[in-house]
């Protein structure tokens, strides 16, 4: 499917916004003024049967001409579609205005008929332009955005249109005030058609030339609409909405007349309820906006299905001029928006390029259809059956809860999803890096590293399209956990049944389904990236689906990780969280290594890592605050007992100032770090590199040591001490670290690693808490003799033919001492 190459600011919107706003508030202004004008002129027992006819009237041109509508908006530019149906709004006006001037209510009735001839061509060229103008990434935000102020226009013009009318009338009479107020809608129209002019031109998808067969292609349309199950599902949802909507407004009418005596106040009234809907529709509308950025986040509609119900009891139980009448007014628009929203954005995603405008023109005949039968429904209750207004209400509560629960049956993963990703927005902040790079058809294998628990959902989060995983088949021991794969359709994988899990991961992706790896084999307890499985590339090759590098970034550190030495009894280090999700170009499967995809995520993680670090000014601010942090706290500890405080170390840092009985060694090391504070850009390399270190597991544990005369340069492990608030003890051969905070150990474990002038701290090997408990555990191994360790986070590595690393700033750092990586991951001297 081909997708516009070129996308607009969303700012572009606005025009389009502004008028269609406009059309409803005329559209809805005169259907809220003819039946109370009805009442004023006939008697208040014409204003329900008016009522009824003007919005089947409204309804029947969506009907009658959505064929000609669908294949006008895929036929020719959308933007000439709508700019000319903007214009014709005048038309339809000035007939009935002229009808309310011969005071002839069936001229103005037939007026009101070509107003709403232009909606129903209107209505497929502003919704199919959306994508046209913004893409998919902001297709679900453009339809909240386009839906609030729809109903904003909608419930304003009816509220105002009744409210004015209430106040002129008196003066004017009623033909005389729906002249006055027919006539400010055309100085209306007229603006909102000169407003749009400026809009960008969009081409025309040149879809076929005029036949006789499309004056009765919209069943057919309707017929291939229904054909498309996702398509039918989120078509029957909306025009559940909408029907309501039609069935409530005559149902709030009517109400309005049983409790007003007289014929003046009924549509001030029924206007502030109209206007308290859509004051529930706009919250509706932009929440779903806010959490619709970049997707269509189908799992919020049977949370809207499900407070529909409640919202018609409310109303029912309470009356009509109490506040939770007013409240529940507030429910039914918000869970209204909630619920239709992600399904009309669905719908508009989802259709062809080229067949967009006749599935949209489909789905509004299907909405039509349905609001005449509710209208006809209310006719028979009201005109035949004789029930009020009250017991209306209570009657649509039945099938709303029938349709929650059905809702709640087929979207119950998005429900679920979408319960997660609020919880997100809310504890996180992830910011998304690359998502150009991201298909937005076929399969896709992403190809990620693995931190904490969590990795899963801020994945899913972050990624427009729904992302399947494969994961270790012992997790699926406990039911809830069985119930989570099976709900996600998640493949998991067994050591006895590996073969039957590739296979059906390798249809997964054929099928077009994006799905995702953590290629380590499991969560790092380390915080450093493991090697990958070599099984992960078999899945690629054998589907033909290209590679997707992902890296998260930031996630140690937080609740899900093993950061601080335990997982989830911890709080977080701040709130809200932020994260990164980083992706990296496609990468063609059959070009693909382990080595050189794993470096690929690493190499994100270097990028994500820099762009994480404050600014240079920011550091050295830093730097300095902790100059002046607990001055009075040891930091160098001799052997002879002989101690230096920190507030004299910070003093030496910043001015020189001398300081008394310490070794020439000593001296050496801390000219060593004033020197690289003093050179340029040597703050941003000192911040890094203790970054680095504070970021894996080593950093969690009571202390360490390592040899004078060893490849770690003690003044990069110095700052990183300064920095982090731990005592140094300097010996003779050896320098050890410990952390104050926590209960000093006789023996801390010898480390060795790398560092360089350019990156500071490279590598440390060292044993994981459970390596020094004599537990062994791959994804918790960090230390390998006769070797450096692994790479530090925000580092990558190139053989260019040389071994070096890559740091923060983006140039290859050769190490003369280092032949490679082996194939645990671990550097590995020459």
């Amino acid at each position: 499917m081909k997708e516009i190459k070129k996308n607009h600011s969303f700012r572009v919107l606005i025009p389009l916004f502004v008028s269609q706003t406009i059309g409803a508030f005329n559209d809805n202004g005169m259907k809220a003024m003819l039946p109370i004008m009805a009442a004023f002129q006939f008697g208040k027992a014409s204003m329900d049967q008016t009522n009824q006819v003007v919005s089947i009237l409204l309804i029947l041109p969506f009907v009658v001409f959505a064929p000609w509508a669908g294949w006008v908006s895929d036929r020719f530019s959308k933007k000439d579609v709508v700019s000319l149906a903007l214009l014709s709004q005048i038309l339809g006006l000035g007939v009935l205005a002229g009808g309310l001037y011969l005071e002839n209510l069936t001229v103005g009735l037939c007026g009101f008929f070509l107003l709403a001839v232009q909606s129903a061509f209107f209505s497929p060229g502003k919704k199919g332009i959306l994508k046209e103008l913004v893409g998919s990434d902001r297709l679900g935000m453009a339809v909240g955005w386009m839906e609030m102020l729809t109903m904003v226009g909608i419930l304003g013009g009816a509220f105002v249109a009744a409210k004015y009318f209430d106040l002129l009338v008196p003066h004017y009479g009623g033909w005389g005030t729906g002249l006055i107020l027919c006539v400010v809608a055309i100085g209306l129209a007229l603006f909102s058609w000169i407003l749009f002019i400026p809009t960008p031109r969009t081409e025309a998808p040149r879809a076929g030339s005029f036949q006789p067969r499309v004056v009765w292609s919209h069943w057919e349309d309707l017929s291939s609409l229904w054909k498309n199950r996702k398509l039918r599902a989120a078509a029957l949802g909306d025009a559940w909405f909408w029907s309501v909507g039609s069935f409530f407004y005559l149902v709030l009418v009517k109400l309005s007349g049983e409790v007003i005596e007289g014929e003046v106040g009924m549509g001030t009234l029924y206007g502030y309820w109209f206007l308290l809907l859509g004051v529930g529709i706009m919250l509706g509308s932009l929440l779903v906006a806010y959490l619709n950025r970049g997707r269509v986040e189908l799992g919020l509609t049977p949370i809207g299905a499900f407070l529909l119900p409640l919202a018609f009891i409310l109303l029912y139980f309470v009356d009509p001029f109490d506040v939770l009448f007013e409240w529940g007014c507030l429910l039914l628009g918000f869970s209204g928006a909630l619920f239709f929203v992600p399904l009309n954005g669905f719908l508009q995603d989802q259709a062809g390029e080229s067949e967009r405008g006749r599935i949209l023109a489909a789905s509004n005949l299907l909405t039509q259809i349905s609001s005449i039968v509710l209208i006809l429904f209310h006719a028979f209750l009201s005109n035949s059956m004789g029930l009020s207004a009250k017991e209306e209400i209570l009657l649509m509560s039945i099938p709303a809860s029938i349709i929650a629960m059905v809702t709640m049956k087929i979207l119950l993963e998005d429900f679920f999803r979408a319960l997660f990703h609020m919880g997100l927005r809310i504890f996180y902040r992830i910011k998304m890096d690359g998502m150009e790079n991201f298909p937005s058809t076929g399969g896709v294998l992403l190809v990620s590293n693995h931190i904490s628990y969590a990795d899963p959902v801020f994945i899913g989060a972050a990624f427009s399209r729904k992302i399947r995983y494969l994961a270790y088949s012992g997790l699926a021991h406990s039911r809830v956990m069985r119930g989570v794969f099976a709900l996600t359709q998640t493949v998991t994988v067994s050591p006895d049944r590996s073969l039957e899990s590739i296979k059906r991961s390798v249809a997964k992706l054929k099928n077009g389904m994006p799905l995702c790896v953590f290629a380590e084999g499991g969560i790092s307890r380390m915080g450093t990236i493991f090697p990958f499985k070599r099984g992960v590339l078999l899945l690629a090759k054998q589907s033909g689906v290209p590679i997707l590098p992902v890296h998260l970034d930031g996630v140690w550190g937080s609740i899900f990780s093993m950061e601080r030495g335990q997982f989830f009894r911890k709080w977080p280090i701040s709130f809200p969280y932020r994260v990164s999700v980083r992706v990296g170009k496609l990468i063609d499967p059959n070009q693909a290594g382990s080595e050189n995809v794993r470096s690929s995520v690493m190499d994100l993680g270097r990028l994500s890592f820099t762009d994480r670090l404050p600014s240079p000014i920011k550091i050295k601010d830093r730097i300095q605050d902790l100059f002046h942090s607990s001055p009075q706290a040891i930091f160098f500890t001799f052997q002879d007992g002989h101690s230096v405080t920190r507030g004299e170390i910070a003093s030496f840092l910043r001015s020189g100032e001398n300081i008394k009985s310490i070794s020439p060694k000593c001296r050496s090391y801390l000219n060593a770090m004033r020197a690289i504070f003093q050179e340029e850009g040597g703050a941003r390399k000192i911040w890094s590199s203790f970054l680095r270190l504070r970021e894996i597991h080593l950093w969690d544990l009571a202390g360490f040591k390592f040899a004078i005369d060893s490849d770690l340069n003690p003044e990069w492990i110095f700052w990183s001490s300064f920095l982090g608030n731990r005592e140094v003890l300097l010996g003779s051969q050896f320098i050890e670290v410990h952390n104050p905070k926590m209960k000093k150990v006789n023996a801390v474990q010898l480390t060795n690693g790398i560092s360089t002038e350019r990156n500071g701290l490279v590598s440390i090997n060292f044993r994981s808490d459970a390596q020094l408990q004599g537990e062994v555990d791959e994804l918790e191994s960090g230390y390998k003799e006769n070797t450096f360790g692994r790479l530090l986070p925000g580092l990558s590595y190139q053989h260019d033919p040389q071994f070096g690393v890559i740091g923060i700033d983006g140039v290859l750092d050769p190490i003369s001492n280092i032949e490679g990586i082996d194939k645990d991951g671990f550097l590995y001297p020459k």
